[in-house]
């Protein structure tokens, strides 16, 4: 349930039916049958399940925001992106988030602030993912990369990264959707206290 859902209600469609389509390692894939709110019709749909993903924007006491370097398949190209990446079962998002940051860079911090929370594409995927800040980032230790990744880690100054993002430098999406949440949460905060540095 999302807030829109108590606002209307008829928009709902109807649950009829679930049935398992297969599990493709990335994802599950599920058949939904369901019933249009208003005329009464049926259609089946698909809905994409995978684990929780998580991303974190480390902050350095330099004010610079360590990012990563990597490789996509599915895009066949070199991205720009904060770390992050998938919740093991049952794990807090918030733990994942430092687990992830740590192991693709190296880099810890001292204070932790949940942004939000997205539907990455709710149109057909149920993941959930999860935003977070950590602030205070210094590099601690050697990265732990996984078997498949090829990371290179930099740190970008911080009224650098909306221009990457506004020079296309920056597309992934997710990153894009979690530094827009980070910057309205901040910029609330310095808002509401007159300024952070006031």
């Amino acid at each position: 349930m999302t807030p829109a859902d108590n606002h209307q209600p008829e928009l709902r469609w109807k649950t009829l039916q679930r049935r398992d389509g297969g599990d493709f390692r990335l994802f599950r894939l599920e058949w939904v049958r369901r019933q249009h709110p208003r005329d009464g019709r049926y259609g089946e749909f698909i809905v994409l399940h995978t684990p929780a993903w998580v991303n974190v924007i480390p902050i350095t006491p330099d004010n610079t925001v360590v990012m990563v370097r990597q490789y996509r398949h599915g895009s066949d190209c070199i991205t720009l992106e904060f770390p992050g990446g998938v919740l093991s079962p049952d794990e807090d998002p918030a733990r994942a988030a430092m687990r992830e940051c740590t192991e693709e860079t190296g880099y810890a911090g001292v204070a932790l602030e949940s942004i939000g929370e997205q539907f990455p594409n709710p149109a057909f995927l149920a993941t959930r993912c999860y935003t977070y800040a950590w602030y205070g980032c210094q590099y601690v230790k050697q990265p732990q990369w996984d078997a498949h990744e090829v990371v290179e880690t930099v740190e970008i100054p911080f009224d650098r990264v909306e221009q990457l993002i506004a020079n296309g430098e920056i597309q992934h999406s997710i990153m894009i959707a979690a530094w827009t949440l980070f910057r309205l949460r901040t910029e609330s905060v310095e808002h509401s206290c007159g300024g952070l540095n006031g």
